[in-house]
């Protein structure tokens, strides 16, 4: 009779430990699937380029603008809220008012070789500003979270002292239609 009841007690502790062990497998498999997004790195200045996609789209009043950021490292990177958008001059020299901000901040995950995307809005200066105009001939863009910028050759004509251009927070994909980002 002893021998019996060891003999279950062992089935019994070697079923346990099958389920736990199946349980603590499966547990594994589950997170290791659906990784936490903070495990993605922020994308850093370093591996990212930023463009512009042409022609614009204009409307009564304005030019609509995609600027791409493309993830140029090795890997997968995010990216939150708004960039940080203004014209310059030749020599470098912000002109104008930078960029206001507009529409919801989501998190944005880029693959290596991939590219993200913000509309850029540009009023016609003068319904704003009538001839008080400064011209730049480029786009200085810090991408959500970074403090370091790339200048993007993009000419614009924006108010001295009123804000005529609108960006929107970074969205997943590229922009422009028909290019893939890789």
């Amino acid at each position: 009779m002893k021998f019996t009841r060891r003999a279950g007690l062992a089935g019994a502790t070697l079923g346990a430990a099958a389920i736990l062990a199946t349980t603590a497998a499966l547990a594994t498999t589950t997170a290791s699937a659906a990784p936490a997004t903070s495990a993605i790195p922020q994308c850093i200045s370093g591996n990212m380029r930023v463009w512009t996609g042409s022609p614009g789209d204009g409307f009564a009043g304005g030019v609509v603008w995609q600027i791409e950021i493309s993830n140029i490292g090795h890997h997968t990177c995010r990216l939150f809220g708004y960039p940080g958008v203004s014209a310059v001059n030749n020599s470098g020299h912000q002109v104008g008012l930078p960029a206001d901000h507009n529409g919801a901040r989501v998190l944005v995950t880029i693959p290596a070789g991939g590219t993200a995307h913000v509309v850029l809005t540009a009023t016609d200066p003068s319904n704003v500003c009538g001839s008080h105009q400064v011209h730049g001939s480029s786009l200085r863009v810090f991408a959500p979270g970074q403090f370091h910028s790339e200048i993007t050759p993009f000419s614009v004509s924006v108010c001295a002292h009123s804000v005529t251009l609108h960006v929107d927070a970074v969205h997943a994909g590229a922009g422009v239609p028909g290019f893939s980002g890789s």
